[in-house]
């Protein structure tokens, strides 16, 4: 089978990176196991095993810190495979998967892809992000299978698990590194002793308990954020002002802050209010719009204070596998908040609101990126807001007038170089249409597009211009800096065809207004 178009070498072995798979049917099912599956765990917390698991029987296995990967067999090869892409094979770890799935047919097994550690501690996912980008580390990989995605082409997920676990067992068992996921069957009590065991002991992050009843749980603590508030929701009722909710940011490296997400529970009505009166007194202007829950723009205030948040947990992508990406800001002292750039980053699962945090810095060394990257790995490792972006440049301006009984309307366009063509949160080029007639209804129309290349852009304004630049417009200004079109010829208005005689006995033609005039596309 032909795994990926290309591999590059991974310690003695291949690797392909992101999108790499070539079977596309494959990566499909790989993508909905993870968006249909393996996101729709129920989160519990330790204190409420009891109260909200039913009887069991349960499955109850250790939650590893790691990443989903999956082990595949096809056409008699081995490889293991991302629901993103990623590919790797012929190395040792997959040559003992291959050695365990020797006499099966085609497969599909789903598990953890931990690294571990030089001290024997516990495994984090970013020791599994290290190791698959240094085949040095290769040897610290191993592959902890707990599911059973397909055997022999046809689709398990629709069998009891206990079905399931019982061939996961029958296929990799207790190996060195390619192993089923540590199991136990029992009822609630063992998933709360069990918790005690694994998990309080540090040697765990979490357990996941299945029940042939097709319902998944993940028993884990809650985590704590410490951020810095930057703006807030108003909620007015009568007379009564209060904070609907929060907005909070964490504190880049490079001094910016990362939008984080909102918290609106865990406030009494008197706090509301006693927030609403401090929040206020900091309000500072912003060039960013951030909508809240009551349906109106937030508040932004400046970064002072610190507050302690928790939540169930944290998501990195949404339903459809993409890297969850939200703006990070900065602060100007006289323009106030200013829009950076969309930068990847985690989303909290029910926050709620703890505390103020008046012991806390607001900078990188208390506030940092770290408090999700060391749970979660974000879409694009280590990007940074940068503030070093070319500035955009006006390469062509066209501006064409129409005196209609002293009523002038004015139509323009403008070809902006972006200057960030390589970067894919901003189009190489945008075109931008005016028209203005004081005549009509609503006044001023715009549109506004974007094009590859600055011959899509000029074909785009000629385009306008035969549509929109006829009889009785004067082009008043047309500008290049540096001739930048090249040989591309200067867009001018349609020449109006030759007047006719009127016809004798005919009325004459009532002229059409400013207002009439067809608004810009």
């Amino acid at each position: 089978m032909k795994w990926a178009e290309s591999f590059e070498p991974y310690a003695d072995g291949q690797k392909a990176g992101v999108g790499g798979l070539c079977d596309e049917a494959l990566e499909k099912r790989l993508r909905n196991y993870k968006r249909q599956v393996a996101k729709r765990y129920r989160v519990v917390e330790p204190e409420q095993v009891e109260r909200l698991l039913g009887a069991g029987p349960y499955f109850i296995s250790t939650k590893l810190d790691g990443e989903l990967w999956f082990l595949v067999k096809r056409e008699g090869e081995v490889a293991l495979c991302a629901y993103n892409g990623r590919v790797l094979r012929n190395t040792a770890l997959v040559r003992e998967a291959e050695a365990r799935l020797a006499g099966t047919g085609d497969i599909v097994i789903a598990g953890e892809l931990t690294a571990a550690t030089s001290d024997g501690g516990r495994a984090r996912v970013y020791h599994t992000g290290t190791a698959l980008g240094d085949g040095a580390l290769e040897s610290t990989l191993s592959f902890h299978a707990f599911d059973l995605v397909d055997d022999h082409g046809d689709e398990t997920l629709l069998s009891d698990y206990a079905e399931r676990l019982s061939r996961l067992r029958d296929l990799v068992g207790d190996g060195k590194r390619v192993r089923l996921v540590q199991t136990e069957e029992g009822e609630t009590a063992d998933v709360v002793r069990l918790y005690r065991e694994w998990v309080v002991s540090d040697r765990f992050e979490g357990l996941v308990v299945r029940s042939d009843r097709g319902l998944t749980y993940k028993i884990k603590s809650t985590l704590t954020i410490d951020a810095v508030i930057i703006a807030y929701g108003e909620r007015v009722t009568g007379d009564v002002h209060q904070v609907r909710e929060m907005s909070v940011a964490l504190v880049r490296d490079d001094g910016t802050y990362q939008l984080l997400g909102a918290v609106g529970n865990g406030f009494s009505e008197q706090d509301r209010a006693a927030w609403h009166g401090r929040l206020s007194k900091l309000e500072v202007p912003s060039r960013f719009r951030l909508a809240n829950r009551e349906g109106t723009l937030s508040k932004f205030v400046r970064p002072e204070i610190v507050v302690e948040i928790r939540c169930s947990d944290l998501l990195a992508s949404d339903s459809w596998d993409a890297p969850i990406r939200r703006m990070s800001l900065r602060l100007d002292a006289q323009k106030g908040w200013e829009p950076v750039m969309e930068t990847p980053t985690a989303v909290m699962i029910h926050p709620i609101f703890l505390r103020e945090r008046t012991d806390k810095k607001v900078d990188a060394e208390n506030l940092g990126m770290t408090q999700i990257t060391s749970y979660v790995p974000l879409g694009v490792e280590g990007e940074k807001a940068r503030q070093d972006l070319a500035p955009a440049e006006i390469v062509r301006r066209g501006v064409f007038a129409k005196d209609t009984k002293g009523i002038v309307a004015v139509r323009k366009y403008t070809i902006i170089d972006t200057h960030k063509g390589e970067d894919r949160n901003y189009p190489p080029f945008v075109v931008y249409f005016t028209d203005y007639s004081p005549g009509r209804k609503t006044p001023l129309d715009t549109s506004l597009r974007s094009a590859a290349s600055l011959e899509s852009a000029t074909r785009a304004v000629e385009a306008w211009v035969l549509e929109n630049v006829k009889r009785g417009w004067t082009e008043v200004e047309a500008s290049r800096l540096g001739d930048p079109i090249g040989a591309a010829p200067e867009a001018a208005p349609a020449k109006a065809p030759a007047k006719k005689a009127p016809a004798k006995n005919a009325s004459p033609r009532k002229k059409k207004d400013a207002g009439s005039e067809p608004a810009a596309s």
